[in-house]
């Protein structure tokens, strides 16, 4: 959906920066941090312009209603033109927020693009701008009102499941999913620089381990964040549910707690996961967070 698919490339932007941390952190001057920047930007505009964007693009031909959320019936061509664009545009400003934190070691800051794009993903799909936007995802035709009741019916599900939007996200997802964790999973692959064979078990597992916990904490802490921010806003109001959520939002995800902690363990598990057995690398002279031990070297 066009209301969904900017915030989701900034989040596979940010988390495509993010992957790199260990990279970054092995870099041991400016042109190699700088190598891995380019390489790995490279590598996310090709998956975003290759297959991200290009099914975008036809969910907004085949289904133009559907993908605007039913608040235009077609899309004019200078509209599809400008979200490709605003795709494009997207996912590179996630990368490179994330990627500029990442130099400076902050960790967590870096980690919030992530989880920021994500939970606002969540947001726009459960709640969209009235408090409907569930059900017009869950809509396979126009309605001349749709519901805002918390929950879907089991007839919507059913009625959603057998539509050829759900088919087509389906086999989209078949071929995008797995592509975006291989994408990922290379990427924090650190290169030190030899031309050691390894296993190909043993040269994957950290990338796989990264994409597991990036999953977890996308469908736990990012969902739940959602959630919470729609109820708030839908039983409570805008401006007094927005700012009772933002409230506990902001004490959730403070600088020393337990998901800031967790995924300083996930970006740099060399550095924070006590349980690596190789011990790291030395650094030169790396920035931190506020009461943090963060490292990553410095562009």
């Amino acid at each position: 959906m066009v209301e969904v698919d900017a915030f989701w490339a900034y989040a596979i932007g940010a988390g495509c920066a993010l992957s790199t941390a260990e990279q970054l952190r092995g870099a041991e001057d400016s042109d190699r941090r700088r190598t891995v920047r380019e390489r790995d930007l490279t590598a996310t505009l090709l998956f975003i312009g290759l297959l991200f964007t290009p099914m975008g693009m036809w969910l907004a031909v085949r289904f133009p209603g559907w993908e605007t959320m039913y608040a235009v019936p077609h899309i004019p061509p200078w509209g599809t033109a400008l979200f490709s664009a605003g795709i494009t545009a997207s996912a590179t400003l996630g990368y490179l927020c994330a990627h500029r934190l990442l130099a400076a070691g902050r960790i967590w800051a870096a980690s919030l693009q992530y989880v920021g794009g994500y939970t606002a993903v969540f947001f726009v799909l459960l709640h969209g701008w009235d408090g409907t936007g569930m059900h017009r995802f869950l809509a396979p035709a126009p309605r001349e009102e749709f519901s805002r009741a918390q929950l879907p019916s089991w007839a919507e599900l059913a009625t959603w499941l057998r539509s050829p939007i759900a088919v087509t996200l389906l086999v989209m997802g078949l071929v995008l999913m797995p592509a975006m964790f291989c994408l990922n999973a290379r990427a924090h692959v650190r290169d030190d620089g030899s031309r050691r064979p390894v296993a190909a078990p043993a040269r994957w597992s950290p990338g796989v381990r990264l994409v597991a916990h990036a999953a977890l904490i996308t469908l736990g802490p990012c969902l739940a964040l959602a959630l919470t921010a729609r109820l708030a806003v839908s039983e409570l109001g805008a401006l007094p549910g927005g700012t009772l959520w933002a409230a506990a939002a902001g004490a959730f995800l403070r600088p020393r707690g337990a998901l800031a902690a967790h995924c300083r363990k996930v970006v740099l598990p060399t550095l924070h996961d006590h349980t690596e057995t190789s011990p790291p690398p030395p650094l030169p002279g790396p920035a931190h967070e506020p009461g943090t031990t963060d490292s990553v070297a410095h562009r």
